[in-house]
C-alpha cells in the first residue's frame, strides 16, 4: 500500500484512496494508456474487494485533486489479469485484458473461467500464486464461447466489449519461450497472443538471437514485441512503457496496434552506451506540433461540391490523421475535388504539364471553390497569421503528374537531395551557394568584356595624349617656338597691310563722294529770310569750308598710300623670313621623323597632351578594376570547383545511403558534367555551322564540359575533343579572351541516373521502365526522403504492382508514421489496409454534392465494412478470394 494510506486493504475507502493515489501516478509518469493486470482481480472471492475494478470506476467517474478527470488525462484504461495456466512445467502466465464496458460482473466471471473455478491464493494466501485447471488451448476454447454467449451486440452486430491476450516475461520459466519448444510452436496456432512482453533489460534483436522459428511465427501471427512494467508500487508505474498508437480507447484499437506493430507500436528503449537499456533519442511526438500538419478542413456555404445546404449540416468538416489518411468512395464521390482544391486554396505549386495542371485548377477552382465558400483549416501548432501555404506546407502529386514527373531527369537529383536527413541541409545550402557562384561568375564574365572595352579606349585616349605631349616636344627642340613668334608676326603685318589698303580705298571713295558734292546758291528770297531770322550772310564761307574738306581727304589718301608702300615692304620681308625659319624648323623635324604639317594641328595637339594626367589616372583605375575582377573570377572558380567536390561527397554518401536502405533494389549513379544545357546555349549563340554541327554530332558522354574545352583549347589540343582542323581553326577564332572568360564562367550540372533492379538481377535505367516501374522507383524515393512536409498523392496505384505496394511503399508509409503526415486517395484496399490507415474518410456524392459516409480508423466496424463494400469489390468477392485462395 503507498504511504498514508490506512485500513484494511479490503476496505472500500482504502480501495478507493489507492486507486486514486494509483491514477495519479500514472498521470505523473505520462502514462497514458493502462492496461492493470495483477495475478488476481479481486482479494478473495468479494468482487467488491477489487482494487482493478475499482480504477476503472474511479478513471471513468473521478477526478484528481485538482478536479481535473482522470478520464481527460489518461486516454485508456483495460482492466486485466495475469493468471498462471496449466502448461509447461510449472504453469504459463499470460495477460488478459477487456473493455471496461464488460462490466465487473463478467470481468470477474471471465477470470474464474479462464481460473478454472480454482481460487488463485491457496487457503487465503497471497505469497504463492495457484495454477488454474485450464491449460491455455481451454482457456481460450471457454473465453471465446463466454464471449460469444455473453457479450451483447450492437445493432451493428458488433461486441459491445471484447478481450486480448498477451505474453508476459517470455523468457522466464512461466514463460511462454519457458515451455517446452513443441508446447511453444502449438500455442504459436492461437491468435489470441497479440504480443510478448520483453525482459526488463532485452530488445527484440536480443530474444531473436538463434530464434528464427520464432520470428517466423511472430510474422505469421502478427505478433508484436511490447515492454511493460512489474510494478510491486505504484511509484513504479511507467517505469518500463511501449509507446503505443491506438484510435479510441477500445480493445479491438489495442488489438490493430498489436497486428500493425511496424506503425503502431514503438519500443521505448535503446541500448546505451554502457550496454544497458535507456529511453529512446527520439520519442513520438505525441502533441504533434513539431511537424506540420493538417487536422481538419472544414467548408461550408458557397456552391462548393461539399458546400452543405442543410440548416441542420451548415458545414463539412474532413478530420485528418498527422500520419496516414486514406480517401475512398466511388468514382466521381470528390476525392480528386477534395485535394486538388486544397491545392488550389493553399496556393501550392500546379503542375508543371499544362493540361494536368488544367485539371487540378477545373476540380480545385470551379468544383471545391466555386461560390467561394468558407474553408478553415485547422494546423496545430503552426502560426495562424502566415500563409496557408506556410502554415501547411504541403506536397501534392497527381497521377499524371507521377508520370511526367519519372520522366524529368531532374527528378533524381531532387529526390536524392532529400532522402537522407544528415545530409539533406548540407546539399540544399551548397546548391544554394553554386547557383550564387555561378550568377556571380556570369555577371563577372560580363563585367570583363565591358571593363576591357573601356580599357581598349582608356590606352587609346592616353597613347594620343602621350603622342601629342611627344610631338609637342619634338617641335619646341625644333624651333617651333621661333617659327611661331614668325608667323605671328607675318600674320599681323599680313593683316595691317589688308586692313591699310582697305581703308584707303574707302578714303578714296568718300573723296569721291565729296567732291560730287554740289553746294545749291542762296536765292534773294532765301537771303531775305535768313536776314529776317538774324542769320547774317554766310555762303562763302560753307563753300570754303567744303573745299577744306576735299583738299584733307585728298592729303588722307596720299598719305595712306604711302603707309600702305612702307607697310607691305616690312609684310614682304617678314613673309621671307617666316619661310625662312619655317624652312629650318621642316628639316629638324624631318631629321626626328616627324611630319611637319602636324605644326598647324598645335592647338589641338596642345589640349590632347593636356589630358595625359588625365587619361593616365583613368587607366590606372581601370586597370585596378579588371585587375579586381579577375582575382575574383578566380577566387569564385576556385570557391565552386571546392563546393562541386563537397557536394559530389555529400551525394556519393546519399547514393550508398540508397543501395544499402534498398538493398540493392535501386540504384543511382552520378555523371559528372552530364548536363549539357549551358553548353548548348553557348555554342547556340556562336552562330557558326562548323562548331555547331561538331557540338551536335558528339554523343552525350562525349561533349566536354566547360572546363575540359578551355584546357584542350589553351593546350592547342583540340583534337582530343573530335574537332576537326578546319572547326578548330574557326573555334580558336570565334574565341576571343572575353568568349573565354563566359566559357569558363559556363558549369556543366552533374546528372543522375537512377537504376531499377529486374527480376533476372539485371539493372535498367530509368528512362527504360515502363511507366508503372518508373512510377514505382519515384514513389520509393519520394517517400523516403527526409522531406518532412506533408504529402499528398492522388491515386498512386493506377500504376503499381502489388508486389511494389507490398516489399517497398507499405512498409515506406508506416515508417513515416510518427514523421509525416500523408494524404491518399486510393481504390486500392491494400493501401487502406496494409497500409494501416490512421483515419480512413469515405465519400459519398449526387450529380453537384458531395458528403462524408463515414470518416474513422480501420478498428472501427463500420470502417471496416465500408473498405470491404467499396475498395475490397465487396464480401462476396472478399470471400470468393478467401475460397479460391484455399483461405
Amino acid at each position: 500500500m503507498p504511504v498514508g494510506i490506512q485500513g484494511d486493504i479490503r476496505s472500500s475507502s482504502a480501495i478507493s484512496a489507492y486507486s486514486r493515489r494509483f491514477l495519479q501516478s500514472a498521470v505523473d509518469q505520462g502514462v497514458q494508456i493502462l492496461g492493470i493486470t495483477p495475478h488476481s482481480p479481486r482479494i478473495g472471492t468479494s468482487e467488491d474487494a477489487s482494487a482493478v475494478w475499482r480504477i476503472v470506476e474511479e478513471w471513468n467517474s473521478g477526478a484528481d485533486d485538482l478536479g481535473v478527470p482522470f478520464r481527460e488525462q489518461i486516454y485508456a484504461v483495460f482492466p486485466g489479469f495475469e493468471p498462471s495456466l496449466r502448461d509447461g512445467k510449472s504453469g504459463l502466465h499470460l495477460i488478459f485484458l477487456f473493455d471496461p464496458e464488460v462490466g465487473r460482473e463478467k470481468f470477474m466471471k471471465a477470470f474464474d473461467l479462464v481460473m478454472g473455478g480454482v481460487s488463485p491464493w491457496p487457503d487465503g494466501s497471497e505469497n504463492q500464486l495457484r495454477m488454474s485447471s485450464r491449460s491455455a488451448e481451454e482457456a481460450f476454447s471457454d473465453l471465446r464461447e463466454f464471449h460469444e454467449r455473453e457479450c451483447p451486440k450492437t445493432e451493428d452486430g458488433e461486441f459491445l466489449w471484447n478481450y486480448l491476450v498477451l505474453a508476459p516475461h517470455i523468457d522466464q520459466e512461466k514463460g511462454l519461450l519457458g515451455a517446452q519448444r513443441a508446447q511453444v510452436l502449438e500455442l504459436f496456432k492461437h491468435d489470441e497472443v497479440a504480443g510478448l512482453e520483453l525482459g526488463d533489460n532485452k530488445l527484440p534483436e536480443d530474444t531473436l538471437v538463434n530464434r528464427e522459428w520464432l520470428r517466423e511465427g511472430m510474422a505469421e501471427n502478427n505478433q508484436s514485441f511490447f515492454h511493460s512494467t512489474d510494478a510491486y508500487s505504484v511509484e513504479e508505474i511507467g517505469g518500463r512503457h511501449t509507446w503505443l498508437k491506438i484510435a479510441s480507447p477500445r480493445i479491438e484499437a489495442l488489438r490493430q496496434a498489436f497486428i500493425a506493430s511496424d506503425s503502431r507500436i514503438r519500443i521505448g528503449y535503446e541500448r546505451g552506451q554502457d550496454g544497458g537499456l535507456c529511453e529512446i533519442s527520439n520519442p513520438p511526438d505525441v502533441m504533434m506540433n513539431e511537424r506540420p500538419w493538417l487536422k481538419s478542413v472544414t467548408v461550408s456555404g458557397g456552391a462548393s461540391f461539399f458546400g452543405v445546404s442543410s440548416e441542420s449540416e451548415p458545414h463539412i468538416r474532413f478530420n485528418l490523421s498527422p500520419d496516414l489518411t486514406c480517401i475512398i468512395g466511388g468514382s466521381m464521390t470528390g476525392k480528386s475535388t477534395l485535394l486538388d482544391g486544397l491545392r488550389v486554396h493553399i496556393g501550392a505549386p500546379l503542375p508543371q504539364d499544362e493540361n494536368v495542371r488544367r485539371q487540378v485548377q477545373v476540380r480545385g477552382k470551379d468544383r471545391f471553390l466555386a461560390g467561394s465558400p468558407k474553408v478553415a483549416l485547422e494546423c496545430p501548432g503552426r502560426d495562424i497569421t502566415a500563409s496557408l501555404s506556410e502554415q501547411w506546407p504541403a506536397v501534392f502529386y497527381t497521377q499524371s503528374e507521377l508520370q511526367r514527373l519519372a520522366e524529368n531527369p531532374q527528378t533524381a537529383e531532387d529526390i536524392l537531395s532529400l532522402l537522407v536527413t544528415s545530409e539533406a541541409q548540407g546539399i540544399k545550402e551548397r546548391e544554394e551557394t553554386l547557383k550564387f557562384l555561378d550568377r556571380e561568375l556570369a555577371r563577372d564574365a560580363k563585367s570583363f568584356t565591358e571593363v576591357s572595352e573601356r580599357l581598349a579606349d582608356a590606352e587609346q585616349a592616353h597613347e594620343r595624349s602621350k603622342m601629342a605631349t611627344e610631338e609637342l616636344n619634338a617641335f619646341s627642340d625644333a624651333g617651333v617656338d621661333g617659327l611661331n613668334q614668325a608667323s605671328s608676326a607675318l600674320h599681323q603685318w599680313q593683316a595691317f597691310t589688308k586692313d591699310s589698303k582697305e581703308l584707303e580705298s574707302q578714303i578714296g571713295n568718300v573723296t569721291d563722294s565729296v567732291v560730287k558734292v554740289d553746294i545749291p546758291e542762296i536765292t534773294d528770297s532765301l537771303a531775305n529770310t535768313l536776314e529776317g531770322a538774324g542769320i547774317v550772310e554766310r555762303g562763302p564761307e560753307l563753300r570754303a569750308r567744303w573745299n577744306r574738306v576735299v583738299e584733307l581727304l585728298q592729303s588722307a589718301i596720299a598719305e595712306a598710300n604711302a603707309a600702305n608702300t612702307i607697310g607691305q615692304s616690312i609684310t614682304d620681308a617678314a613673309q621671307v623670313y617666316e619661310t625662312d625659319v619655317r624652312v629650318q624648323v621642316n628639316r629638324k623635324l624631318a631629321e626626328q621623323g616627324l611630319d611637319g604639317s602636324r605644326i598647324n594641328q598645335l592647338q589641338a595637339l596642345s589640349v590632347q597632351a593636356s589630358l595625359l594626367a588625365s587619361h593616365e589616372s583613368s587607366l590606372s583605375l581601370v586597370r585596378a578594376e579588371l585587375a579586381g575582377l579577375e582575382d575574383s573570377f578566380a577566387k569564385s572558380l576556385t570557391k565552386r570547383q571546392e563546393m562541386v567536390d563537397q557536394q559530389r561527397e555529400a551525394f556519393d554518401r546519399v547514393i550508398e545511403t540508397v543501395y544499402l536502405q534498398f538493398g540493392g533494389r535501386i540504384m543511382a549513379r552520378r555523371m559528372n558534367d552530364g548536363n549539357k544545357e549551358t553548353l548548348d546555349r553557348f555554342f547556340k549563340d556562336l552562330s557558326q555551322r562548323g562548331i555547331t554541327r561538331w557540338w551536335n554530332d558528339l554523343a552525350d558522354e562525349e561533349r566536354p564540359s566547360p572546363s575540359s574545352l578551355l584546357r584542350n583549347l589553351n593546350d592547342d589540343c583540340l583534337e582530343h575533343v573530335g574537332m576537326s582542323n578546319a572547326v578548330q581553326d574557326t573555334f580558336t577564332l570565334q574565341l576571343t579572351p572575353s568568349k573565354q572568360r563566359e566559357l569558363a564562367a559556363l558549369r556543366s550540372q552533374d546528372s543522375y541516373v537512377l537504376e531499377f533492379r529486374m527480376d533476372d538481377g539485371t539493372y535498367r535505367v530509368l528512362e527504360d521502365l515502363s511507366g508503372g516501374q518508373r512510377v514505382n522507383l519515384l514513389l520509393s524515393l519520394l517517400l523516403e526522403t527526409s522531406d518532412e512536409r506533408p504529402l499528398v498523392i492522388d491515386q498512386p496505384e493506377d500504376e503499381l504492382d502489388n508486389r511494389f505496394l507490398f516489399e517497398t511503399m507499405l512498409p515506406v508509409l508506416k515508417r513515416l508514421k510518427g514523421r509525416r503526415q500523408i494524404i491518399v486517395a486510393t481504390h486500392n484496399a491494400n493501401i487502406v489496409v496494409n497500409g494501416d490507415a490512421d483515419q480512413v474518410i469515405h465519400l459519398e456524392a449526387t450529380a453537384n454534392r458531395g458528403q462524408i459516409a463515414n470518416s474513422g480508423a480501420i478498428e472501427e466496424p463500420t470502417i471496416r465494412d465500408v473498405i470491404v463494400r467499396t475498395v475490397d469489390g465487396g464480401e462476396e468477392a472478399f470471400r470468393m478470394r478467401q475460397l479460391k485462395y484455399g483461405f
